[in-house]
């Protein structure tokens, strides 16, 4: 949306405190996750589709390439996270981020807000990073998956200026770029470094770089926010290098 310049209105959805599984939401999205967008009496769910009916309803400046095989590609790429990043992620990320604040409920408030879970194998894993954090043992499995991905990401990269999919920026890039983003924001940085990693390094700065990174990430991202991430990264990160030594 900041691509292509079009205002919206938020509702934020407070996922540590388990909105998304409240009936208000699973009333929008059934499997109880975020993004939704409401357009025109439209309901519309998951982050790709999202982008392509968006692409689809505001053509004048498009986000999918124009070459078949370039589409093809930045679909294959969107499927690639969806199997072997996404999860990976939010597993790091409930360990490192959200285990400390949510150690504060009592034990009801927290069964409660598993139980509310609709998956059962995503309600399974986050009991198990819940009661043994950094030491679960599917993370160290999750820290390959991300290194796989950015490993990934540097062979397709045609150079210090290159795209995912074909020779422009495109909907590909979008949908990597939050995961790398989280990555980095976890304490995982080594595994992207300039050193090893140096057309990852320059597409990454060259996303930041784009203004809609002001309106889409940045504005949300406060003080506040950038502190309390700081101090549950750096309490984690002996652990964090540990999973990362480990699994190279």
């Amino acid at each position: 949306m900041a691509e292509k310049r079009l205002e919206w209105t938020d509702c934020i959805v407070d996922l540590l405190a388990g909105e998304h599984c409240q009936p208000a939401h699973r009333h929008l999205n059934e499997w109880a996750e975020v993004p939704v967008l409401m357009h025109d009496a439209v309901t519309l769910v998951d982050s790709w589709l999202i982008c392509e009916y968006l692409d689809d309803i505001e053509p004048q400046t498009p986000l999918m390439p124009l070459l078949s095989r370039d589409r093809y590609a930045a679909r294959h790429w969107n499927l690639w996270i969806e199997r072997e990043v996404h999860e990976a992620t939010g597993m790091l990320t409930y360990a490192v981020l959200a285990r400390p604040l949510l150690a504060q409920l009592d034990a009801k408030q927290l069964a409660g807000m598993l139980e509310a879970i609709p998956d059962a194998r995503v309600r399974a894993l986050r009991s198990t990073v819940l009661e043994m954090g950094l030491d679960a043992p599917m993370l160290a499995d999750a820290v390959r998956r991300i290194r796989r991905f950015v490993q990934r990401m540097e062979l397709t990269l045609g150079g210090p200026h290159g795209w995912l999919a074909g020779e422009a920026f495109s909907l590909a890039d979008i949908a990597a770029l939050p995961y790398l983003m989280r990555a980095e924001h976890l304490g995982l940085g080594a595994l992207m470094t300039f050193e090893d990693q140096p057309l990852v390094r320059s597409w990454y700065l060259r996303m930041q770089s784009r203004p809609s990174m002001q309106t889409s990430f940045v504005r949300y991202f406060d003080a506040d926010m950038q502190e309390l991430m700081m101090r549950l990264v750096v309490d984690a990160q002996p652990k964090l290098d540990a999973l990362v030594r480990a699994t190279a």
